[in-house]
């Protein structure tokens, strides 16, 4: 699934290629993926603008001009791809937004998990946020980080993961800042000492800035609006690297099971 620096990047590219375009129409062969439906979507935003996009956690918002919103959640196999208007049709595509300027925003999904959202108002939207814990490089500080972790004896990469305690990371980012700062996966959440907590608080806000920086991880269906890869692949200190020697000391990359989720640590460098 798509994490903080996957949308993040994809939300800075859909700012430089779609805001201002006009909505011309939108299309779909997958209609439980356009909410409340497609005739109720169409109504509200064929000819409007786009204004702005915002994101929260791994959520998009498109703002358009006549103060409508959708929200749009690529779940485990999502993409946003921004193509010339009659371009050769991507694979998985399910969702077309016609846009001026010869533009087509699609929303592609091998899965079907993903889906669109046009809300009812802003209340709604403030509620759906509200939802969500806060954010590393937003608004979640140290004081902040601490009282979460002070809060629960789950394990902290279950925590790490948990959006309503903190939002955006995912499986790849809390298995690369866990071997950063050099704490277990299972190690509970209210046992970290204060010099373990501001490591980890350090390591998390590093290896998303890194994901940033790389344009996302594509070890799987990722690609950016314009189709590319990303390369945080390229750069994983944990995730994905089990039999692998480990980047901070001669030990071996392991993998478990922890909260459902594929888990890679070293046992060396990240004791119990």
């Amino acid at each position: 699934m798509p994490e903080l620096p996957e949308v993040e990047t994809i939300r800075r590219d859909l700012i430089k290629l779609v805001v201002g375009k006009k909505v011309l129409d939108i299309k779909t062969d997958s209609p439980k993926q356009v909410k409340p439906s497609l005739a109720i979507v169409k109504k509200a935003i064929v000819g409007a603008s786009i204004k702005k996009i915002e994101r929260r956690a791994k959520l998009l918002q498109i703002f358009f001009s006549n103060n409508r919103v959708l929200i749009i959640h690529l779940k485990l196999t999502g993409r946003l791809l921004v193509r010339e208007a009659g371009a050769v049709e991507d694979k998985w595509q399910h969702v077309v937004l016609f846009l001026s300027g010869n533009k087509e925003l699609r929303f592609t999904d091998l899965r079907k998990f993903g889906w669109v959202k046009l809300l009812k108002d802003q209340n709604e939207l403030e509620e759906i946020l509200s939802g969500f814990g806060p954010e590393p490089l937003n608004d979640l500080d140290f004081n902040k980080f601490k009282e979460i972790l002070a809060s629960t004896a789950r394990a902290i990469k279950v925590l790490l993961m948990d959006q309503k305690k903190i939002s955006g990371i995912g499986n790849i980012y809390a298995c690369d800042a866990l071997l950063l700062a050099k704490i277990h996966p299972e190690k509970k959440a209210k046992e970290l000492k204060e010099v373990e907590a501001k490591r980890l608080f350090t390591a998390v806000e590093k290896v998303l800035k890194a994901g940033i920086k790389y344009r996302g991880a594509s070890d799987q269906y990722y690609l950016d609006a314009l189709g590319h890869k990303g390369s945080y692949q390229d750069h994983f200190l944990a995730y994905g690297r089990a039999g692998e020697k480990c980047f901070k000391c001669d030990g071996i990359i392991d993998k478990m099971k922890l909260g459902g989720r594929g888990t890679y640590f070293c046992p060396k460098c990240q004791k119990k």
